[in-house]
């Protein structure tokens, strides 16, 4: 985690931080010094401003990683003012998220009838295999496919997902 902040005159963002992905974030306050006489310009490089007063302002931050920069000038008379930078940091998620369902119902009510791995990790699935009770393989797949459990019985079923080099086991109760 790094921060870089760029301080011009004695004026400065009063907020720094950094998030992880991992779950949503809420929005953050920034603020600076006021001075009546001031006009604040507040800028994001991405993300959303939802709410702006003068000298402090309310920003959603996207979901998606990377470095983004807010900032703020001022003007007085006309004439520019003092200005701040700031970095805030959004890193990948430094663990797997996952869930792996342990029942599903393929009976064709439209309810439940597809297995399939959620998450924010499970784009990430590099293979997906299925086994019976009796250990052979009966569904394999580089990547995160949907299984209908088509041709297979009632029953519990083993789940083996491999992600970042990472092998993660789990039953699968099938009932139709």
């Amino acid at each position: 985690m790094k921060w870089w902040v760029f301080i011009l005159l004695p004026f400065h963002l009063l907020a720094q931080e950094s998030y992880f992905n991992c779950e949503d974030i809420a929005p953050q306050n920034y603020k600076v010094s006021h001075d009546i006489d001031k006009i604040y310009h507040w800028n994001i490089s991405d993300g959303q401003i939802l709410f702006n007063y003068e000298n402090s302002i309310t920003v959603q931050w996207p979901d998606s990683t990377g470095v983004y920069i807010i900032s703020v000038y001022t003007t007085r008379f006309n004439c520019a003012g003092d200005t701040s930078y700031h970095e805030v940091s959004i890193e990948k998620c430094p663990y797997i998220q996952l869930f792996i369902p342990n029942t599903f119902t393929p009976n064709g009510d439209e309810c439940n009838d597809i297995f399939f791995i959620k998450g924010q990790s499970a784009s990430d699935i590099e293979h997906l295999a299925i086994y019976n009770r009796w250990g052979t393989r009966i569904f394999e797949v580089n990547g995160n496919i949907p299984w209908n459990g088509e041709n297979c019985p009632d029953g519990v079923y083993v789940v083996t997902v491999l992600i970042d080099n990472r092998m993660f086991t789990k039953s699968l109760t099938l009932v139709r």
